[in-house]
């Protein structure tokens, strides 16, 4: 038992998976050293939250201890979890599998020329690994739904303790301000791992809505100001076109939202922007049925 714990932390080279093609040596050998990194990660939060659980059993039992106890329990299992995926890195049959399985789908397996490549090749591997082992996949996601618990009632406890500003003293009033402090710590490097997900339902249950709403409130103050600027352009009476010596009439003679030229009798309209800028009458209507806005100077007229 002893010797395969100690395969299992002591780093090997890719050579031997010396029967692979060269992406797949990278590949089982990049997972591998990602699975020990993890696996030493795991076993430091563990040791650090017992040497402070214990130091902390002096005080009276508190939120802090169920929640050390939880962590601890939650380290051990995923050390448990990591090591069995480790196994399976570590399983020629299966990993034979995974190698034909990729073949069959295509995939190059002589020469990967990017990154993006790389890691596509490396996360289709994970898949087919925890595909092959039901136990890994199902473990996971307990173990992913009780982190996220600790982080949540962890952050619920932070809500009903005195705020301080250095938040590597959070609670430093009360006895067990030691183990509670490096709890902080530990819970948000486990809220890092899941950021993205928080992120995601960030934005579908906050954000999204408050972006709905703005977009609603700016359709709408839109359409109010259309209408408002509406009702004062028919205050405005329009011109009737008789020809080059119109005073009213600048020197273009040529709508610039249509591109034709004024006719005999044409009802031509004359903004109140600074350059007093004229356009047919339909054509400057249906113009602000978009816009509150001069076509030529961009004035803002609603």
């Amino acid at each position: 038992m002893l010797e395969n714990i100690k395969y299992l932390l002591i780093p090997h080279s890719r050579e031997r998976y010396g029967i692979y093609p060269s992406v797949l040596k990278q590949v089982f050998g990049q997972l591998s050293r990602d699975v020990q990194i993890y696996i030493y990660f795991t076993i430091l939060k563990l040791l650090i939250t017992l040497i402070f659980l214990v130091g902390a059993l002096g005080c009276e039992l508190s939120e802090s201890h169920s929640t050390a106890t939880t962590v601890v329990l939650h380290c051990i299992c995923m050390l448990y979890h990591e090591f069995k995926y480790k196994v399976e890195l570590e399983n020629y049959d299966k990993l034979n599998l995974i190698q034909f399985t990729m073949e069959q789908q295509g995939m190059n397996l002589e020469e990967i020329l990017d990154r993006q490549q790389f890691n596509k090749v490396m996360m289709t591997v994970k898949k087919l690994i925890f595909s092959q082992c039901l136990d890994l996949n199902r473990e996971q996601k307990y173990l992913n739904f009780l982190a996220q618990v600790i982080i949540i009632r962890f952050f619920i406890l932070m809500l009903n303790s005195p705020f301080h500003f250095n938040i590597l003293e959070y609670f430093q009033e009360s006895c067990d301000a030691d183990l509670l402090n490096v709890l902080l710590i530990i819970i948000l490097l486990m809220f890092l791992e899941f950021i993205l997900l928080y992120c995601l339902v960030f934005v579908l249950v906050i954000a999204l809505p408050l972006l709905c709403c703005l977009s609603i409130y700016r359709k709408g103050k839109q359409l109010y100001s259309i209408r408002r600027l509406k009702k004062y352009l028919d205050s405005i009476p329009p011109h009737k076109y008789t020809g080059s010596d119109d005073a009213w009439m600048k020197e273009d003679k040529t709508c610039c939202i249509c591109m034709q030229e004024y006719i005999q009798h044409e009802s031509v309209l004359q903004l109140p922007c600074s350059g007093q800028h004229q356009f047919h009458e339909l054509c400057i209507r249906n113009w602000f049925n978009v816009s509150t806005s001069c076509p030529i100077c961009r004035q803002q007229l609603g």
